[in-house]
């Protein structure tokens, strides 16, 4: 039986995915593990890098970008691990992650998912877990000054339950699969994570942030939702919470980055 399998969705990717999989090879140890890639029509050569590695991936071609929702969704139904880990093609797994998260699920309950700590190039913790993105979190941060309400930030350095962990490194049990389901498959991109979070925790599954695993997110420091306005976070936002609650929570959050500049200007002249 095999015991983990590593689920990767690519697209043009062919600079990173190399790195990926060498990270999985030396990292494998005694674990009985299967890489399974699918690619979204990358233009460049993806696929020859992952048909040419020697962890020999079960690639599939998904034929057009379908978004990395329906790609993870495919890759998880194809899956035959007893663990589901969802790795990003921009991630390098540093040594004894793959155990120590594999150690951790085995020995947590009850338990949903479980997210490394990531790093960025340079070795430096990465902002990888949030809140809720409620609007009552928003007006903390923006108001009361809780840093860490609203936005990704970096816990510290002890096991926790989290609300949101991102999904650039995120592993689940089967049994949480067959619980909670896969993705959302409305989300091309952005707002997956959330919402499946969000799932667990109504299906009482907690999600855990175990900082002794450590995997590098080559891609680096991803934006704060506090600027997403303006970014494609927006499009994704409008499915999560609907149009209105949409629009009140941007609202929000553009006064409470007027008011924060107000205040930077009077620290300035005091």
């Amino acid at each position: 039986m095999i015991e983990l399998s590593v689920v990767i969705v690519t697209y043009n990717s062919e600079k990173q995915i190399g790195l990926l999989l060498d990270s999985i090879y030396k990292d494998r140890g005694n674990i009985d593990l299967e890489v399974i890639v699918l690619d979204n029509n990358s233009a460049d050569a993806s696929l020859l890098v992952v048909r040419n590695h020697k962890t020999k991936p079960l690639c599939i071609q998904m034929g057009s970008n379908t978004g990395f929702s329906i790609a993870v969704n495919q890759g998880l139904k194809k899956a035959k691990g007893n663990y589901l880990l969802l790795l990003n093609p921009d991630t390098v797994v540093q040594k004894g992650t793959l155990k120590k998260l594999l150690d951790f699920a085995k020995n947590t309950s009850p338990f949903g998912a479980v997210s490394p700590r990531l790093l960025n190039p340079d070795g430096k913790p990465q902002a990888s877990v949030y809140k809720f993105p409620t609007i009552t979190n928003a007006i903390m941060k923006n108001f009361f000054n809780c840093q860490n309400c609203f936005g990704k930030y970096l816990p510290d350095n002890r096991v926790q339950k989290v609300d949101v962990a991102t999904m650039a490194a995120f592993l689940i049990p089967r049994t949480t699969f067959k619980m909670v389901g896969g993705l959302d498959e409305k989300y091309f991109m952005y707002y997956e994570d959330v919402d499946y979070c969000r799932r667990l925790h109504e299906s009482k599954l907690p999600v855990y942030y175990l900082p002794s695993a450590k995997i590098k997110h080559v891609h680096g420091a991803s934006g704060r939702f506090s600027s997403h306005y303006q970014s494609p976070l927006l499009a994704s936002s409008r499915l999560y919470y609907g149009e209105f609650y949409s629009n009140v929570l941007n609202l929000v959050l553009w006064i409470g980055h007027k008011w924060q500049v107000i205040l930077r200007g009077h620290k300035f002249r005091d």
